[in-house]
Parts: structure tokens; C-alpha cells; sequence
């Protein structure tokens, strides 16, 4: 999956929670999760999840009639690698600026 889809996943604050609350847990049912959100249809909850899925942040397992979702494969270390290229010369420059005293 490419990076665009990965910050598109958690642009949306809902999808964000969503990432919380299985760090939080180790995992949990869509059920579960829909209830933690009371003001969404449980349709609405399996579409976030279908776009963190899509984008491997989390991971489905079907149990009988449930499906349990956990964090997916750690995706985090691409993008804070690609954040550290972007940022780094901005930080580099401030670091300077602020030993030589401009």
C-alpha cells in the first residue's frame, strides 16, 4: 500500500480513534467497536475499518459470525521515515540557526 492511501486512512479523527482504541486493546469485534461510537451506524464503523484494512494499519480475523480486528502490520516506521526525509531539513536548519545564535 502507498503512502497517500496510509495518510488518507488517518486523516479522518474517527479513524484515528479507531487506531487508539486497538493499541489500547489487543483486539476487539466491529460490534464492539460500534458501540464506542453510539452516534455512527455499525455500517459506517465497517467502512472506516474497511479503509484502515485497505491501507494495512489493521488486521481482520474472522471468528465464526464476528470479525476481530487488531493493529496490522506495523506500518509506522515508513512513515515516520518519509516524514524525517520531508522534515529533516527544516529541522537540521533550526538546530543550526539556534547554536549559532540567528
Amino acid at each position: 500500500m502507498g503512502q497517500n492511501q496510509v495518510f488518507t486512512a488517518v486523516a479522518d479523527p474517527t479513524r484515528r480513534a479507531i487506531l487508539t482504541t486497538l493499541r489500547e486493546r489487543d483486539e476487539i469485534s466491529v460490534g464492539e467497536i460500534a458501540e464506542l461510537f453510539p452516534g455512527m451506524t455499525r455500517a459506517a464503523v465497517s467502512a472506516h475499518l474497511r479503509v484502515l484494512r485497505d491501507s494495512d494499519l489493521v488486521a481482520e480475523e474472522r471468528r465464526g459470525q464476528r470479525r476481530m480486528y487488531r493493529l496490522g502490520p506495523n506500518r509506522a516506521d515508513e512513515i515516520i521515515q518519509f516524514l524525517m526525509k520531508v522534515y529533516a531539513d527544516g529541522v537540521e536548519a533550526f538546530v543550526r540557526n539556534n547554536q549559532t545564535g540567528e
